[in-house]
């Protein structure tokens, strides 16, 4: 009691309300601050079932790209049977920690969510909001569930055979109980902390209101860590007398100007600056020092490296009790590398609204080739089943061939511009897929030339690209074997890792290449000698793969060992990154890759 007695006669009671006050705010503070904490857990959660998802596809697509149901089997691609195929949700788990699961319809047939016995729910039944989703509007499904009886994150993505019909689903998820014990286990922390935190602050209080006597050595301890701070602060900071006499000023400003604090301190503008500078300098000071307010203002300052930079001058006057101007204090702002990006980004900006207005120029030009040859298409083999005639009917096929190359040019053209126009983004790709996807399209003109095409990249190989732009890579280039290759020739494609790129080829047998085609052949309108008047060829499909290859940051080009014996096509893409070395492991031991691939 007499304790309290003599601190209430020593502490007044401002300061203790003023100490309460801050504790209980700062518990109020600490409380939303873990709602909010709590709130990014959920957002974290959902993210990771997107990421979860987003890999589960990739295991997938690795195993086959059509899903259809045979004899009570679901199966992927042409062989790979998901039921049962608990090692896919296994994987998933192993990388992100999310539980995964496989649907064949609205049951469970892989999975590795657990039942209460500690099997796994095979057989188990999809319900509530995510069944309605994914088979009755055949949409995805994001948010909370219950599975079994607790609550989840989840994600369900719908499972579609080819001619779209929802066959079943994939989820991915994680327990909310399994996900939140971190935060709930932070939350008796910060509950703990909070309460210690606040019997500390107001001891400290009361500390404070019994020793309101400050030492002059404490004084100038806090002034050294007022310099300290400030120097810290990585913005060169200033001040200046009513004299314009630099007394103080932090390391950053030092290192600009160069000079040291005992170079500045004492001295001018006139003395440190140029003549041109240092009156500018001036005039600005005394322009601050007597109106108020706060100038900003851009200038140039030689740096000390003796280039002149591009800076905002912030400054304000110091003024006593009456308002008269005792010196100033300034803070300067390095603004040259924002304003030469600025001018990049202008340039860049420039260049875009071009490409832009070339686009739109070209898919207009498209549109109105294609207008008036559409009629043309439907009338000219009408007219030709009515002529009997041999030079009319030579005639008819002459204008046939011309309208379907005004047709082929303008595709093809489009086709160079809007692979020009911007920068595709890099991603994750499959080599072999693309080849695929380009084969199945050009199957019809490989065939009627006889041309087998032997696709010999392995399945697993992945390079950083454009799908749609590769895709057209080899279309072209195919296009291009099928047209010169031998009759019933061979075209074979493969990929060999070279450092961190791979090198691509497309090899032909046929017409081959002389050293001087060999170096214009990826000319636009450039043809080798039999098919510069062909009005079936229009000379800009390697002009496309050049432009590809070079938003892949690739090489392009061609080898022959001369006429009659072949033209081999090479490229270059970046190898993607690192993989994590179980996963291609397992890939290796559980998956079959198919040496080669033959229409």
């Amino acid at each position: 009691m007499k304790f309290l007695d003599a601190a209430r006669d020593k502490i007044s009671i401002p300061l203790l309300i003023s100490a309460v006050t801050v504790a209980v705010v700062m518990m109020v503070g600490n409380h939303l601050m873990l709602d909010q904490i709590h709130e990014e857990a959920v957002r974290q959660a959902n993210r990771q079932q997107e990421n979860s998802m987003m890999a589960f596809w990739e295991l997938m697509n690795r195993r086959g790209r059509n899903f259809h149901i045979d004899n009570g089997r679901m199966i992927l691609g042409d062989y790979y049977v998901l039921n049962d195929a608990n090692e896919l949700p296994d994987k998933i788990f192993c990388i992100t920690g999310s539980r995964a699961t496989i649907f064949m319809g609205d049951t469970r047939v892989a999975t590795n969510v657990l039942k209460e016995d500690g099997t796994r729910a095979i057989g188990t039944k999809l319900t509530g909001p995510a069944y309605d989703a994914v088979f009755r509007e055949g949409i995805r499904y994001r948010g909370e569930a219950n599975i079994l009886g607790a609550p989840y994150f989840t994600a369900y993505d719908p499972v579609r055979d080819v001619n779209g019909k929802v066959i079943g689903a994939l989820f991915v998820g994680v327990k909310q109980s399994e996900y939140l014990a971190r935060y709930d286990r932070i939350n008796v922390k910060i509950g703990v902390i909070n309460g210690v935190l606040a019997a500390i602050f107001v001891l400290c209080a009361v500390i404070l209101g019994l020793n309101r006597k400050r030492a002059e050595a404490e004084i100038k301890r806090q002034l050294n860590f007022q310099q300290q701070i400030m120097d810290t602060i990585p913005s060169p900071i200033f001040s200046k007398d009513a004299q314009g006499r630099y007394n103080l000023c932090n390391k950053a400003f030092q290192s600009y100007v160069g000079l040291s604090s005992d170079q500045l301190i004492g001295r001018s503008v006139f003395d440190l600056w140029q003549p041109d500078l240092a009156r500018k300098y001036h005039e600005m000071d005394q322009e601050i020092i007597d109106a108020p307010g706060i100038q900003i203002y851009e200038s140039q300052v030689n740096y000390a490296d003796g280039s002149l930079r591009d800076v905002i001058f912030h400054k304000a006057a110091l003024r006593d009790d009456e308002g008269v101007a005792q010196g100033l204090v300034g803070v300067i702002l390095d603004i040259t590398e924002r304003k030469t990006v600025e001018q990049e980004s202008r340039r860049i900006e420039a260049q875009k609204h071009h490409s832009r207005m070339i686009e739109s120029l070209m898919i207009q030009l498209n549109h109105d080739l294609n207008t008036p040859l559409t009629p043309l298409f439907a009338l000219i083999p009408m007219i030709r089943a009515k002529v009997s005639e041999p030079g009319v009917e030579r005639m008819l096929e002459i204008c046939q061939q011309c309208v379907n190359q005004i047709q082929g040019l303008a595709g093809k053209a489009f086709d160079l511009v809007r692979i020009s126009s911007s920068q595709p983004r890099l991603i994750p790709v499959s080599l072999c897929a693309a080849v695929e996807s380009a084969l199945n399209e050009m199957a019809p003109v490989l065939a009627q030339r006889g041309v087998i095409c032997c696709n010999a990249i392995r399945a697993d190989l992945q390079v950083l690209g454009s799908a749609e732009q590769l895709t057209l890579l080899f279309k072209n280039l195919l296009s291009n074997a099928a047209r010169y290759a031998a009759q019933n020739g061979k075209v074979i494609i493969s990929a060999e890792m070279k450092g961190n790129e791979i090198e691509v080829s497309v090899q032909d047998d046929g017409i081959g290449l002389d050293h001087e085609q060999l170096s214009r052949v990826f000319d636009e309108f450039y043809k080798v000698d039999p098919a510069r008047h062909d009005l079936n060829t229009q000379g800009l499909g390697l002009a496309i793969c050049r432009r590809i290859v070079a938003n892949h940051e690739g090489r392009l080009w061609a080898e022959s060992p001369g006429a009659g014996r072949g033209t081999t096509m090479f490229f270059t893409l970046k190898q993607v990154g690192h993989q994590p070395p179980a996963i291609a492991e397992d890939d290796v031991s559980q998956e079959t890759t198919p040496e080669s691939n033959q229409i």
